[in-house]
């Protein structure tokens, strides 16, 4: 696991429980920072439940989303969380860009590309498999990991193989100039292949 994992924003429940997680090195927030899973459990308390929802931005890390409910998340409950964490996971991004001076404006474009590319990614899993976001993502993280191929590239490569169109072409100002490597072409396609056998 990555070691500069850090708090960007904690309120209510959140300030103590994620910092206690982060300290013992376990809990729903740090095994969701491995990127494998959005995970729902109840507090040690057994009146507070946690969801913590896994995301991905660049290759300096995971980030993570953790809400803290006094109910058991519904179906309701964590949708509208899958809904909001790209949002709030891009205004994330944003402000980090923009806070450091050295950054310049077209690795802030990239960022974004890199986001878009890989919610594309999980648009075509999900309409292959009939899953949520949450497994979608689970499924590109772990082809990532299998195929030791960066999340982004895996992710542009799928665009082009089920697209059939490289991302270097697409229309101006939705995609990257470059295509990915040969070795995320292949771990797309063979990622593909096993979706649409089923496996």
């Amino acid at each position: 696991m990555s070691t500069n994992l850090r708090s960007l924003r904690a309120i209510g429940a959140a300030a103590d429980r994620d910092a206690e997680q982060w300290r013992r090195g376990e809990g729903p927030v740090v095994a969701a920072a491995t990127g494998e899973e959005t995970l729902v459990e109840a507090w040690s308390d057994g009146v507070t439940w946690i969801t913590a929802v896994p995301g991905s931005w660049t290759q300096e890390g995971p980030s993570v989303l953790s809400v803290y409910t006094d109910h058991e998340p519904k179906e309701d409950d964590l949708r509208i969380i899958d809904q909001v964490e790209p949002l709030l996971a891009t205004a994330t991004a944003v402000i980090e860009f923009c806070a450091d001076e050295v950054l310049r404006a077209d690795q802030m474009v990239e960022m974004v590309q890199n986001r878009r590319l890989i919610e594309q990614a999980k648009g075509l899993l999900m309409g292959a498999v009939r899953c949520d976001a949450a497994a979608a993502f689970r499924t590109l993280v772990r082809s990532s990991q299998h195929f030791n191929v960066k999340l982004r590239d895996l992710s542009a490569g799928l665009v082009e193989v089920v697209g059939g169109t490289a991302v270097g072409e697409q229309e101006p100002g939705t995609g990257p100039t470059t295509s990915p490597p040969p070795p995320a072409v292949r771990a797309a396609r063979l990622t593909w292949q096993a979706l649409e056998r089923g496996g």
